[in-house]
């Protein structure tokens, strides 16, 4: 057999952390979602019995660590944060989604859960403190998918994501593929250069326009960016 350096090391990584969510609530973590109810939030089916559950297996092997801090009223909160240990991680987060992404026609099936997974990955990265309005419809035309339409609506502080067409006026329409959201989610092209290329199409005001990547500053690539900063 052909020796492979760290060949026994990944059998130790995956008994550690090769379940269905360790490594997403570590991926939440390093795009800056660091309370319980952020995690959560981010992370549909997965309840919070099991995320308890789960931050806890992850502290005890000092991957992540809970912190207290005070709020605007100097209420005492906690919430977590990766370790030294977990924070290393981020090289290989990034390797798999870069994976990932390079494999996407590959390991491509159903277009309708593509659309799906393309929506669910814009709202976990939105900041709805970054939109103009408490009201926003975005709505998305993908090419290459079944489907073909997706939208995502922010009302009061909620974001909510569907396949099809919203009812109402969108605020801007988004013209492009799976693969171009996803290259701009994990930074391998600027939204600029997707424009450049006409990967990606705007309609709507400018100003919303121009604001569109402002909207999603917790996108993996921007993270680890600030971080290596």
């Amino acid at each position: 057999m052909t020796e492979v350096a760290g060949y026994d090391e990944v059998s130790t990584a995956v008994r550690l952390l090769g379940d269905r969510w360790s490594l997403l609530i570590v991926r939440e973590m390093w795009a800056g979602n660091n309370r319980f109810t952020e995690i959560v939030e981010a992370l549909p089916g997965l309840s919070r019995s099991l995320l308890s559950s789960r931050l806890r297996y992850l502290e005890r092997h000092g991957i992540v660590e809970r912190r207290d801090s005070a709020d605007e009223d100097r209420r005492r909160k906690q919430h977590y944060a990766l370790t030294e240990i977990g924070a290393g991680l981020a090289p290989s987060l990034r390797a798999l989604g870069e994976w990932a992404t390079t494999w996407d026609a590959h390991f491509r099936g159903d277009d309708a859960q593509l659309a799906l997974d393309v929506v669910d990955a814009m709202k976990e990265n939105i900041e709805v403190t970054a939109l103009p309005s408490d009201r926003m419809i975005i709505q998305l035309f993908l090419a290459d998918t079944a489907e073909g339409a997706a939208y995502l609506r922010a009302s009061r502080g909620l974001i909510r994501g569907r396949l099809g067409h919203a009812e109402e006026n969108p605020d801007l329409v988004v013209r492009t593929t799976p693969a171009t959201l996803s290259a701009l989610h994990w930074g391998h092209i600027s939204c600029a250069q997707a424009i450049s290329r006409r990967d990606i199409v705007f309609e709507g005001p400018t100003a919303n326009i121009r604001a569109f990547p402002d909207w999603f500053p917790n996108r993996p690539a921007l993270t680890a960016h600030r971080r290596d900063a």
